[in-house]
């Protein structure tokens, strides 16, 4: 990477002031073959559309030159932060950057999959303006946010990939994946679980009030905090995604299978504790 600025510099990007509605997390670890192409293209949509955003790099033990690439990206753009975690641990990056996220709405992509669509989308139904009306009203308590009819608001919203209207491009192994998390997911904890895994967006409030309580890293960061939020009673809402990937996974899958498992049989002790507790 060059060490100044590209020609395609965004200059109001370099004067941003005040909040951002959008903060979007990304962690990374060893991602210097894509790392600037990615962002490049990922801060070109968020310009042309003219979003109102910061952008968290969660950097995770990386050994390359991800470091210095992530750097040089934020110096060249101030919507551009990076945060260095110091080992590598996907779920406790992203729970940091979203501890660190400034924004109204906290966004979470992974380095090579983003979906302007499903960003803006979720935006309009975490704000309120959403085409369907959410009215479980356990919500209300939790989120304390109603739209312009009145009805309540999701605090969460979590990009599907086995709902209607969703399509899985990704090879029959890992759909038949995430349809065996889910419905263990289902069974263990909550019936009306959906996707956890992937792309989602949550408001700020929701990040801060129930993210310092979880305990789990690695794979299973986003799927405690969305089952403590549904506990404490936050609306969460499925969107339909497609997805696809761009590159192979880094893990295997029959690796993953019994770490994930081993973890939510762990992750319900622990909530199984700590609702006798509290009892």
């Amino acid at each position: 990477m060059p060490e100044t600025c590209g020609g395609d510099d965004r200059s109001p990007a370099r004067g941003q002031i005040g909040v951002p509605l959008y903060s979007i997390v990304i962690p990374i670890h060893n991602e210097a073959e894509c790392l600037e192409e990615e962002v490049a293209e990922l801060v070109g949509e968020l310009e042309d559309r003219a979003v109102d955003y910061e952008l968290l790099l969660a950097e995770n033990g990386s050994y390359d030159d991800t470091p210095v690439i992530a750097e040089k990206l934020a110096a060249c753009n101030l919507k551009i932060r990076v945060m260095r975690i110091p080992t590598p641990d996907y779920g406790a990056a992203m729970k940091a950057g979203m501890l660190a996220a400034q924004g109204e709405l906290v966004v979470n992509f992974d380095i090579d999959f983003h979906d302007m669509g499903f960003m803006l989308e979720a935006g309009k139904v975490l704000r309120g303006g959403g085409t369907s009306p959410v009215s479980e009203a356990a919500s209300v308590a939790s989120s304390g946010v109603t739209g312009k009819t009145g009805t309540v608001v999701p605090g969460i919203v979590v990009g599907s990939k086995l709902m209607e209207g969703a399509e899985d491009r990704r090879s029959g192994a890992r759909h038949l994946v995430s349809l065996g998390f889910t419905t263990i997911l289902r069974l263990l904890f909550d019936r009306r679980m959906d996707d956890t895994h992937g792309m989602k967006v949550l408001r700020r409030e929701v990040v801060r009030l129930y993210a310092p309580h979880t305990v789990m890293t690695r794979d299973l960061f986003d799927t405690e905090l969305i089952i403590r939020a549904r506990r404490g009673g936050v609306v969460v809402r499925p969107l339909p995604v497609t997805v696809e990937e761009k590159r192979k996974p880094r893990s295997s899958i029959v690796r993953r299978i019994p770490r994930t498992i081993r973890g939510l049989v762990k992750l319900r002790i622990v909530l199984w504790k700590e609702g006798s507790a509290g009892a």
